[in-house]
């Protein structure tokens, strides 16, 4: 169930191994000739948390807990400024620990306000969003105003600020996404347990609780691992989009969080590209409209879920149902007379001339080109072919079978509804067991 996603251990070696070359970088003991030292420290980082940011969302997702991480994110920026105000110290580790710590705190907020106001999770969740984002753009504001040493750049955590990384920063980014990917392979069937079934969950003996509040820590940890890559205002981003984009092209939980895995890091890797060859841009966002396209590419075309196919695929039931109504009102016609029949008969309308040529290129009806003995025909008269025939009564012996089962039990005979019922209007209402 996890054999695509990529090795911790294999990350965690990638970040003892950043070195600088002389004729290149060099990383995991490979050359990159050609590949800038930063450029490449930048990618490993943020490519690390590009993956484990998509392994963590996909739970978060499937759990229907996506923006939890919204709400954590905009508390970290109070507890980036909380840091340096407290400890005086800039390096990576120090912020980042105030942004988890600070991100807990919202969390912690945003289940109190549930429970004590009853309020609803949305209102909630913009409660805590606005404090908290409030609250750290005015102590940014303020060290930046007080004009305190070593103050001026934590702005750059709002969008983040990916070409500062240096090696220190880029190692300890992937070992937490290395971490964070372990854990999740290690628990991945309780946390999908939990996704798809709490109740049998916690009837078997799971505990619900504690494996939603790890699932909620991972959040929180992702999403301050994510500052630096895309900052706090567009780091959830980072745990939404892969796994959505990644929900698109297959329905197995395991196939799921590699492929999101596999997004985030390719959008990580493409930001920073992009970036690196126009310095203009800020990576942050670029890696974000990357992730954003790959989702929009898998919406629109993907083959289970897409946009494009679910389209076709209604254009097409549209036509059967057509084309099974019109099968019908050629048999009525036929009977109506000597077995023949014109075009304007029995059909009337854009859509009735189109399952009328469906008919004919499936050989349902076929044209009289000679006149019948007892009387002289149009040139445009048909009649239905003996395989129309046997399609009609199908049709019919379905119908009688469907109606039968629907006097029975309305509710069972729905589910055996289909486009090849005939063309008399059967009610499908559950509660009405007319048909007519």
């Amino acid at each position: 169930m996890s054999g695509g996603l990529p090795s911790s251990a294999a990350l965690v070696a990638a970040a003892s191994g950043l070195s600088a070359s002389p004729t290149g970088s060099t990383v995991i003991g490979m050359a990159v000739p050609g590949v800038p030292y930063n450029t490449l420290v930048v990618a490993c980082g943020v490519a690390a948390v590009g993956c484990a940011a998509g392994v963590v969302g996909s739970l978060a997702l499937l759990r229907k807990r996506p923006l939890v991480g919204d709400a954590a994110a905009h508390a970290t920026l109070a507890g980036v400024a909380g840091a340096f105000l407290l400890t005086g110290r800039r390096d990576l580790a120090s912020l980042l620990t105030g942004a988890l710590v600070a991100a807990l705190v919202g969390l912690g907020a945003l289940v109190l306000v549930r429970r004590v106001t009853r309020t609803r999770d949305d209102a909630a969740t913009a409660i805590v969003i606005g404090g908290g984002f409030g609250l750290g753009i005015a102590l940014v504001s303020g060290i930046t105003a007080r004009g305190i040493p070593g103050g001026g750049g934590l702005e750059h955590f709002l969008l983040g600020h990916a070409a500062a990384l240096t090696a220190d920063d880029a190692r300890l980014l992937m070992a937490v996404s290395a971490t964070a990917i372990t854990l999740v392979v290690l628990a991945l069937k309780e946390f999908t347990l939990v996704a798809f079934d709490a109740s049998f969950a916690a009837a078997t003996g799971w505990p619900i609780v504690l494996l939603d509040q790890a699932l909620v820590t991972l959040v929180a940890v992702m999403v301050v691992v994510g500052l630096p890559a895309a900052g706090a205002v567009l780091v959830t981003a980072l745990i939404v989009i892969p796994p959505v984009a990644a929900r698109q092209w297959t329905e197995r939980v395991g196939t799921l969080v590699a492929l999101a895995g596999g997004v985030g890091a390719t959008a990580a890797v493409a930001g920073v590209v992009v970036t690196s060859a126009r310095p203009g841009l800020p990576t942050g966002p670029v890696i974000v409209l990357a992730a954003a396209c790959f989702c929009l590419v898998s919406v629109v075309a993907s083959p289970r879920r897409g946009w494009l196919v679910r389209t076709l695929r209604a254009a097409a039931e549209r036509r059967a149902w057509a084309a099974g109504l019109l099968l019908d009102a050629c048999v009525r016609a036929a009977e109506r007379g000597d077995g023949t029949f014109t075009v304007t008969d029995v059909t009337d309308g854009r859509t009735a001339r189109a399952a009328w040529r469906m008919l004919e290129h499936e050989g349902l009806v076929e044209r009289l080109h000679e006149p019948t003995a007892e009387a002289r025909v149009p040139r445009d008269a048909w009649r239905l072919s003996v395989r129309g025939l046997d399609r009609a009564r199908q049709r019919q012996r379905r119908a009688a079978e469907w109606v039968a089962a629907f006097d029975r039990a309305p509710a069972a005979a729905k589910e055996r509804f289909s486009l090849d019922l005939p063309a008399c209007a059967i009610t499908t209402d559950a509660g009405d067991t007319r048909a007519t």
